[in-house]
């Protein structure tokens, strides 16, 4: 029996509603899905296992997998629903105790963490940047992105998502008035900023 996936989004947490079978067959299903969700920024998750009648040592090791790359604050993992025989197979494994297990949807969400949507987006931000620079200015890229959102509100991630997709149309060529009209209000731009940073760190504006 194969493993069907459903996915919605409720506030900052991503709820993955799992049916079938969570075995050696359909476990990689779960891994591949949970690895693009984790590259795309998400870090909290519920999982619901109402329609999963089997688990698997293969299964367990996904949700364990998971588990371990949320802790220390990186993330949260939620898993409800789970029917008598799953709870346990956790039991026996001796993994009841390593989750956050809830007996339904209603209560999981209920005791989830309250996670602003700008921390949201500067945590896909962060990912998106880790993603597409280059190997060797990856942490450079992510560190940036990082002390960006903390100075700057968290905001900037909606500034970055919009360049992301500015840049994936290429502009018209610019004549050569509309070049210097350009020129001029980037040095406006750029003087105006400058000032502002003087300001900021205790500098004189000239």
């Amino acid at each position: 029996m194969s493993l069907v996936i459903a996915q919605e989004q409720q506030g900052a947490i991503r709820i993955l509603t799992l049916t079938g079978r969570l075995d050696t067959e359909t476990a990689s299903d779960l891994e591949l899905t949970l690895q693009d969700l984790r590259a795309a920024g998400e870090r909290n998750f519920l999982i619901d296992l109402t329609g999963i009648g089997y688990v698997s040592s293969a299964g367990l090791r996904v949700l364990l997998g998971l588990a371990k790359q949320l802790d220390g604050g990186k993330g949260n993992l939620r898993l409800c629903g789970l029917s008598v025989a799953v709870r346990q197979v956790f039991d026996v494994a001796g993994f009841g105790k390593l989750f956050a297990i809830y007996p339904n949807r209603d209560a999981a969400l209920g005791d989830a963490p309250k996670v602003s949507i700008e921390t949201v987006l500067a945590q896909k931000a962060v990912a998106l940047l880790h993603a597409t620079a280059p190997a060797s200015v990856r942490p450079q890229a992510q560190e940036l992105a990082r002390t960006a959102a903390r100075l700057l509100g968290l905001k900037p991630a909606v500034a970055a998502a919009k360049s992301v997709s500015a840049r994936a149309a290429a502009p018209a060529p610019l004549s050569a008035f509309e070049r210097q009209r350009s020129a001029a209000a980037s040095d406006v731009k750029t003087a105006g900023f400058l000032a502002k940073l003087r300001r900021l760190f205790g500098g004189k504006s000239s």
